[in-house]
């Protein structure tokens, strides 16, 4: 059963406009049967379903798994994720992922989206628009434009060293929600000290979400840190990938 939140007019619109990424007009139209001129309004923003149009549009993209199968088609070739970039610099790949972790996620009140490096920033901030939280990166640098700040480390067995991470102190509130969000993980090294930055700021981490797992090495680090609510969209298992959402 959808939400009404998921039922609006304009998250259905940005839904659509996700899905052309992957989909032609004509393939929607055929798909959801709705005239592919109207499809090319809604995306553009500049006119909205209505309510009804706006139900049926997404009763028919939950049936045929369209999203799932848009983010497979735009996160893997031939068995084989795509290179990061292609994820982290396109607007509407990252609005699908926004999309499915508000769906995930909108229940458990999320106030700040934490990630790490840099370059996951703007995965970030989609997720927090959709989730209407803040945003708060994690660097391995100590900008000292950023005043005080809140520093972990971890140790990284892919580049044989420990690896401090800083925050300013006032960028994760104190008993905040967090919710932690990488691109591509494997064992999710790092985590731990994303974890104990949130701990630091006498916040609360609600779950972590990566958007591709290439193992279930990852999914054992946030269980051993006692992180709930940990999920992956994406999963390599048995010589491909696995959609679980």
């Amino acid at each position: 059963m959808s939400t009404e939140a998921e039922e609006s007019s304009y998250i259905v619109a940005r839904l659509l406009n996700g899905l052309k990424e992957v989909y032609t007009f004509k393939e929607l139209e055929e798909l959801l049967g709705i005239p592919s001129q109207v499809l090319w309004r809604y995306t553009s923003y500049s006119h909205f379903p209505e309510r009804q149009t706006a139900k049926k549009i997404l009763e028919a993209i939950r049936e045929k798994r369209l999203v799932e199968k848009a983010l497979k088609e735009c996160l893997t070739r031939q068995n084989e994720i795509v290179e990061e970039w292609r994820l982290l610099f396109n607007p509407r790949v990252l609005n699908l992922i926004g999309y499915v972790v508000w769906k995930l996620f909108s229940g458990l009140e999320v106030d700040t989206i934490l990630t790490y490096p840099e370059r996951n920033a703007g995965l970030a901030v989609v997720v927090a628009e959709w989730l209407l939280a803040d945003v708060a990166v994690a660097s391995e640098r100590a900008y000292g434009n950023w005043g005080k700040l809140l520093t972990a480390s971890y140790t990284s067995g892919e580049r044989g060293e420990i690896i401090y991470l800083h925050v300013p102190r006032d960028s994760i509130e104190k008993e905040s929600r967090v919710l932690v969000v990488k691109s591509i993980v494997n064992d999710f090294q790092s985590l731990s000290a994303l974890a104990s930055l949130v701990e630091q700021a006498k916040a609360h981490i609600v779950g972590a979400v990566a958007v591709v797992a290439l193992s279930s090495r990852w999914a054992e680090t946030a269980e051993r840190l006692g992180v709930k609510n940990a999920r992956a969209l994406i999963v390599r298992e048995n010589g491909g990938f696995r959609v679980t959402i």
